[in-house]
């Protein structure tokens, strides 16, 4: 028996239990080398840690071992295939761990900015960076919660299907355009170079701008022209803030306004 491993031997080479390898054998994804018929103890060939290290992989991947079972039954050379599989899902979490980085490294970058105004009061002059923001025009009160979920979660999944990448801040934007003024839910997404209906990028400008704690019963329109004055051409953005601190009962805005603009009359 000098050619086989015992399952302890076996199974401590990879740092795995013994009851994981009772598990793969029982899925039949790997069965021991030798069974002795009358002890039952089993014994692995060295050569079977190959099989071992794919099925490792399958779990790190999140692969169901169950797939790992049809790859050995459907496929001659299944370990080229499994790898061949493995190496397509690792580059997909990659890809996916990049974007969310992006995103994490976005949304600190705008809480940097935040902070640098957290403590004014009154309106104040802010420089903002070009943005890209994807929209759906909002009708109705934005204090009607189960509407504003639809239609949020709507906008969210078709930014996710299309393969833009949603970040925080989100919020509702206001466009005055010679009398005509249309409201809009807005999630702002990452840079990028694709086109899409609903995505327009917002240039860099200087915004004045004004903290104001949440209230889904304000009348934005009149609130505007009250401690912004009156202007034909208007884009104002009510976007959150994003707080150290959150409080159950205290949520704020920032309503930046930036007269002489409005986004393009093609926006749907």
């Amino acid at each position: 028996m000098n050619q086989y491993l015992t399952i302890g031997e076996f199974a401590k080479l990879r740092d795995v239990n013994i009851n994981s390898l009772f598990y793969y054998e029982k899925l039949g994804i790997l069965t021991p080398a030798y069974k002795d018929p009358r002890s039952k103890y089993r014994y692995y060939a060295p050569e079977q840690l190959s099989t071992l290290d794919i099925i490792l992989l399958c779990i790190s991947l999140e692969i169901p071992l169950k797939e790992l079972k049809q790859y050995q039954d459907e496929n001659t050379y299944w370990q080229k295939k499994m790898l061949e599989d493995g190496k397509r899902i690792a580059e997909e979490k990659i890809r996916k761990m990049q974007t969310d980085l992006h995103k994490i490294e976005y949304s600190l970058k705008c809480q940097e900015e935040q902070d640098g105004y957290a403590e004014c009061e009154g309106i104040y002059q802010r420089k903002i960076h070009s943005r890209f923001f994807i929209v759906e025009e909002y009708f109705g009160e934005l204090a009607n919660i189960k509407q504003f979920g639809r239609i949020s979660t709507k906008l969210f999944d078709y930014a996710e299907s299309k393969g833009f990448s949603a970040v925080l801040p989100t919020g509702f934007m206001f466009v005055f355009d010679g009398g005509k003024i249309r409201q809009f839910l807005f999630y702002e997404v990452l840079p990028t170079d694709k086109k899409d209906k609903k995505v327009i990028e917002i240039p860099e400008g200087i915004y004045s701008c004004l903290q104001v704690e949440f209230n889904p019963d304000l009348d934005h329109i009149r609130f505007l022209e009250q401690h912004f004055g009156s202007s034909d051409q208007r884009l104002a953005i009510v976007s959150n803030l994003l707080r150290d601190r959150l409080e159950i009962d205290s949520r704020y805005n920032e309503i930046q306004v930036m007269d002489g603009y409005t986004i393009p009359d093609s926006t749907p």
